[in-house]
């Protein structure tokens, strides 16, 4: 019982210390800027910059990124989004859609939000990791960037 105790003890202190760090899943850092790239079929680029301060979603990470890029009067970034048990899923998103066993892919570069052995693609300079995570739960940090692009599905 004593060992019980004390574990969730140190469960509960090891929370606690992570929260008032600010290591927080899904969080929209309060300033600086990120990029989200649309990569189309025919391998030309989408680019939308925003100022992360500008973002009013920020508990939803990603999520909160795109949706204000979706709200600009200027240059709105289009989406099709449903909430699954894994966060945000995009079907659209720009000039993509998902079909014919393609699937819209996220990539970013914050490496913490990707996988164990992720696949990885280069965007100027930059290597950005498959996600790991839907949007709501992935970070948008201050000179981040986030890729989507249509894929195959393996299977």
């Amino acid at each position: 019982m004593k060992n019980r105790l004390l574990a969730l003890l140190l469960l509960m202190a090891t929370l606690l210390s992570v929260t008032s760090c600010g290591i927080i899943f899904g969080d929209v850092a309060e300033q600086g800027d990120i990029t989200v790239v649309v990569e189309n079929t025919d391998g030309s680029l989408e680019v939308y910059k925003t100022y992360l301060e500008n973002v009013e979603n920020k508990s939803e990470g990603a999520k909160g990124v795109i949706e204000h890029l979706n709200k600009r009067e200027r240059d709105p970034l289009t989406f099709e989004m449903v909430d699954g048990a894994y966060g945000a899923y995009l079907t659209a998103i720009g000039n993509i859609r998902e079909g014919d066993g393609y699937y819209v892919i996220v990539y970013t570069s914050v490496k913490a939000d990707s996988y164990e052995g992720a696949p990885t693609v280069q965007y100027e300079g930059v290597t950005l990791y498959q996600a790991g995570l839907g949007l709501s739960g992935m970070r948008a940090e201050a000179g981040g960037i986030i890729l989507f692009r249509l894929e195959r599905s393996p299977y």
